[in-house]
């Protein structure tokens, strides 16, 4: 469940050619090398931080470990395990923990049954796979659910779902009844619970499809 999920392979399933898999690329590295709508946001932010002295590229990396310590804080809630902390400074830990209180709050509210914990997906048809924060039952709906540290919540972020969306009803043959992105803020300790329309769903997968066809292209000018 951590932010890490453009660095993890996915396989597609044993060919001749390929007898272990071909590995195919991930969502989060397709929307990020072709789709880059809140730059613009992102440039201002870095411009600002320069001016006042900051180093943008640390202040990415520390905001980047803290949001992968609150991730790994719920993962083991979840597990029922102790979360392993070790590899985070006592500043990332305390704004995780932050994160953490946050989700806990969302949980009460909720009352879900969890059934499934970084679910990798693959999709067979446009060879590309992700992986699902959460999948939990409320009632008798299955929600998707992905698990946001940032400030905002940007365009790509639904983009993104709605893959996840798309490879899992491939791959399990079920349907998704809702899709969710949970916002948790490290400063404050709260969160914003956004249920995705059919309608962003759709239009998510469409702007999907066309990134996922010009990695294609772009690989090809290489």
């Amino acid at each position: 469940m951590a932010d890490t999920k453009a660095h993890q392979r996915y396989r597609l399933k044993p060919t001749p050619k390929f007898p272990k898999g071909e590995i195919v690329p991930g969502v989060t590295t397709i929307i990020d090398s072709q789709l880059g709508w809140n730059k613009r946001v992102l440039m201002a932010w870095t411009r600002r931080e320069a001016l006042a002295g900051q180093d943008p590229e640390k202040l990415k990396e520390e905001a980047g470990d803290s949001g992968t310590c609150t991730h790994r804080l719920v993962e083991a809630h979840i597990k029922r395990v102790e979360a392993d902390l070790k590899d985070f400074t006592a500043n990332q830990i305390n704004k995780a923990e932050t994160g953490f209180l946050a989700f806990l709050d969302w949980e009460k509210e909720n009352k879900l049954e969890y059934v499934g914990l970084e679910f990798q997906v693959v999709s067979e048809s446009l060879r590309y796979g992700g992986t699902i924060d959460i999948l939990a039952r409320k009632n008798s709906s299955l929600w998707q659910v992905d698990l946001k540290t940032s400030k905002g919540i940007w365009p790509e972020m639904k983009v993104q779902v709605a893959a996840y969306n798309y490879a899992y009803e491939e791959q399990e043959g079920k349907h998704i009844d809702e899709c969710h992105l949970l916002q948790l803020n490290k400063e404050d300790g709260s969160f914003q619970h956004h249920k995705l329309s059919r309608e962003q769903i759709d239009d998510g997968l469409e702007v999907f499809l066309a990134c996922r066809k010009l990695y294609d292209i772009q690989k090809r000018f290489k």
